[in-house]
């Protein structure tokens, strides 16, 4: 495999802590949305770690275009390419112990442009995947969103049993919605077939492993940081949410993977920065480039898919009860992407 320098040093650097030898040896694994943030860098975590310790972990790939290997991957690498849609066919009768369900559309402009297929996508590719996990007898995990929760403002920490309302009739909300309602099927397979399928509800994401282009606000905050330019805000930026680095997510989907209750679901978030985009922006800036500012251009939230104001933090102490802690600040998430980004000089 081939890894930047950047990359393998932040792996190595959480494999300090976490190693998961003992549940990937020998073992099959399919990952969809492989292309992705989280299943790119999940590939690179298995596939580093059968380098290092002799895993001898098989990945079958889900992605739109098996033809195209991924760039980073080499012949001796322990990976196989399927196409996404087609998992059960292209995996034959191959034994598959684990899958990671990570596919859904994730850029706010398709949810408004497209959300039939937004909320299609999302529910009727997770019931595929559902019954292959249920043929095959394998473990799975479904990657959801804290965005189950709607947007509320509460002042503690929500655990996973709070209830969030969703706006049906918001263009917008085919993604939220979808990941309720994917939720839902994963427990109710759970309880009906016995399926052994776990839920996480990941905050958003940002660092190592994302594309430059990523539209998220918190990316373009990097963006302007590695360009020189000021940030122009298209909210007034009071909303609150604790934000969270690819590498802890990928850590706490894999310790609920391999430690979590069947059918229950799991926060995973990093409480230390619990911040609005607009203090996020302040801080990223005076850290790394001081003389940039913030700039307003409000626009109207349902044309342009912002969610409604929202205030809260997920509580994590299930995860944490598995045996997880995030390792990363603020100043470690975008100090490496950053160098990232230099480095191919974007």
């Amino acid at each position: 495999m081939i890894l930047s320098s950047i990359e393998r040093e932040e792996l190595l650097r959480y494999f300090e802590t976490y190693n998961f030898t003992e549940y990937l040896k020998n073992k099959n694994i399919l990952i969809t949305g492989s292309n992705g943030l989280l299943g790119s860098g999940i590939i690179k975590w298995i596939l580093l770690e059968n380098e290092i310790y002799n895993t001898n972990c098989h990945i079958f790939a889900s992605t739109r275009h098996p033809e195209n290997k991924f760039d980073y991957i080499e012949e001796k690498d322990n990976i196989t390419m399927c196409l996404f849609g087609k998992e059960k066919e292209e995996v034959k009768n191959e034994k598959i112990d684990y899958i990671i369900h990570l596919v859904a559309p994730t850029d706010k402009t398709f949810f408004i442009s497209k959300p039939v297929e937004t909320i299609r996508v999302i529910i009727d590719e997770t019931e595929k995947i559902l019954e292959l996990a249920k043929e095959r007898n394998s473990t799975m995990l479904y990657a959801s969103s804290s965005e189950v929760y709607g947007s509320p403002n509460e002042k503690e920490p929500i655990n996973e049993n709070y209830v969030g309302t969703i706006n049906s009739l918001d263009v917008r909300n085919g993604y939220p919605i979808g990941k309720k309602a994917a939720e839902f099927l994963c427990f109710a397979m759970n309880k009906e077939y016995n399926v052994d399928v776990k839920i996480a509800r990941p905050s958003t994401i940002q660092g190592l492993f994302q594309p430059y282009c990523e539209t998220r606000l918190s990316n373009e905050i990097l963006r302007c940081v590695v360009e020189n330019k000021n940030l122009v805000m298209k909210t007034d930026g009071t909303s609150r949410r604790a934000i969270i680095y690819t590498l802890d997510a990928i850590s706490a989907m894999l310790i609920i993977l391999f430690k979590g209750k069947s059918g229950e679901a799991y926060n995973i978030t990093n409480s230390n920065l619990f911040l609005t985009m607009k203090e996020l922006a302040e801080n990223v800036f005076k850290e790394f480039n001081s003389n940039l500012k913030i700039e307003y251009e409000i626009h109207n939230r349902e044309e342009n898919g912002y969610l409604s104001h929202f205030e809260f933090l997920q509580s994590t102490e299930k995860v944490e009860a598995l045996g997880w802690k995030p390792i990363s600040n603020l100043t470690d998430m975008y100090k490496v992407d950053i160098e990232r980004f230099k480095e191919i000089k974007i």
